[in-house]
């Protein structure tokens, strides 16, 4: 339900949500930087190159502190503890961990309110909600050491990328700064203490996209933060139009980035793209350094454990789910929380010297993996071969109900043919399996979340961790 602010918000006159956007910002500006930003900045600047043994001492000194003040302060952890006959004391570790069973999404859902510490005043905490685009969004509380972890995390790795806070910068989200009934331009507003343009998600089409580009090069923006679909969009208007919009970087995170994603939009804006990923849970986060070798895990931030079907750790290389645990936030402190997103370990140092380790390529959401027949894990961005820039497709989505089987979604465009349709189909089990059924659904369009999200693949197909060959 909308609040009387958003309902303000949404009546006022482009120049005044320019000023509340402004004021926003100003605010928030206070709770995400300062001393504790820059203390915390300085730390990160020297553990991303720690040994292994100076890391895990670091996390287990967290991990203590963490567990202690869970389970005198948040009843749901007091009451799970003295189940299992377990004090702080038994919890010092990160080996330790492992002694509490994994925090599922439906006990986050079930106990939120039991979640909370008591020893977090309401003044001092932040009330949020996860995006559910795996179900119901759940509420989740934040006190100011995680924000300003997360703001950390988030600005080491714009600087990976040679970008500083208080240069000009676009971002391009969910967030609905300009009403949806809204049929004019601007199409964007403009948080001045931050020197950063808000792009709205859902006013950007074909048919919009040239006013974007021109509001970003106007506004001088040397980045772009966006969603991987969004980003593209003006990427293939650009390049339709013959025209390049130079930026230092682009930042691409909330959806699985593919490899032809990243081509158009690097060739579009002559820039390299650095994905990363993090949640509202704010219990891990990776990102791209200027390898792309992959997706450092952030180590200071929280533990991240990577199981199989069995609940045991699965081995480099090797797709698991993600388990992880804060180290910051004391608010509603998540431990060993399934996130319900999936990565692997890769093993290997980065040629960058940072010994924060990869993670083989962005962590991806557990429904965008595809079975194939025999079992295997198939990760988005092995499809993306399948759709040719020749071939005459506006967009499409991967719909997989049971393994063996797909059903591709498909807008077409002029001199579509059945030969498409078969290489689309011999694409696709290449990739997935001889005896793969493909069926093929066209559509007029497919449109995006009401958060300016698009989702290309949507599996409801129960994954097994840890067998067969990986995606």
């Amino acid at each position: 339900m909308p609040t009387l602010a958003d309902i303000v918000y949404g009546r006022s006159p482009a120049f005044v949500q320019d000023l509340l956007v402004s004021q926003y910002g100003r605010r928030i500006l206070k709770d995400r930087f300062g001393r504790a930003f820059d203390e915390t900045m300085d730390l990160f600047a020297r553990s991303e190159r720690w040994s292994g043994d100076e890391m895990r001492a670091y996390q287990d000194k967290r991990v203590e502190a963490i567990v202690a003040h869970a389970y005198e302060t948040v009843p749901f952890y007091r009451e799970r503890m003295d189940a299992l006959h377990l004090r702080p004391a038994d919890v010092r570790t990160v080996g330790d961990l492992p002694k509490l069973p994994v925090l599922t999404r439906a006990d986050v859902a079930a106990n939120a309110a039991r979640l909370a510490s008591r020893a977090v005043q309401r003044r001092d905490r932040w009330a949020v909600w996860t995006s559910g685009t795996t179900g119901s969004p759940l509420p989740i509380w934040w006190d100011r050491g995680v924000v300003v972890a997360a703001n950390a995390c988030l600005w080491r790795s714009r600087r990976w990328a040679g970008v500083e806070f208080g240069r000009p910068y676009a971002t391009l989200f969910g967030r609905l700064v300009v009403p949806p009934r809204a049929t004019r331009p601007p199409y964007w507003r403009v948080n001045r203490p931050w020197r950063q343009l808000l792009l709205s998600p859902v006013h950007l089409s074909d048919a919009t996209a040239p006013l974007y580009l021109d509001a970003i090069a106007g506004f001088g923006a040397e980045s772009l933060e966006s969603y991987p679909s969004s980003a593209c969009l003006l990427a293939r208007y650009a390049q339709a139009a013959g025209a390049r919009l130079p930026l230092r970087a682009v930042f691409t995170t909330s959806e699985p980035l593919l490899p032809e994603q990243r081509a158009a939009i690097e060739d579009a804006f002559a820039c390299r793209v650095f994905d990363f990923y993090s949640q509202a849970e704010r219990v891990a986060f990776t990102s791209e350094c200027g390898e792309h070798a992959g997706h450092h895990l952030h180590e200071e931030y929280g533990v991240t454990e990577l199981l199989g079907n069995d609940g045991a750790p699965v081995p480099p290389g090797t797709p698991g789910r993600m388990v992880a645990t804060t180290l910051h936030n004391r608010a509603m402190p998540l431990i060993r929380y399934a996130v319900g997103d999936a990565t692997a370990m890769t093993g290997e140092p980065c040629a960058c010297g940072r010994t924060l380790p990869l993670t083989a390529g962005v962590a991806t959401k557990q429904e965008d993996l595809l079975v194939a027949a025999d079992g295997r894990l198939v990760a988005p961005s092995v499809l993306a071969g399948v759709f040719k820039r020749s071939t005459p497709v506006s967009k499409s989505q991967i719909v997989q109900r049971e393994a063996g089987e797909v059903t591709v979604r498909v807008v077409r465009l002029d001199g579509y043919t059945q030969e498409d349709e078969r290489s689309i189909e011999r694409g696709f089990r290449a990739r997935l399996g001889t005896g793969l059924r493909v069926r093929f659904e066209y559509v007029d369009d497919i449109p995006c979340s009401s958060r300016g999200k698009y989702r290309w693949v949507i599996s409801t197909v129960p994954h097994r961790w840890g067998g067969g060959s990986g995606a």
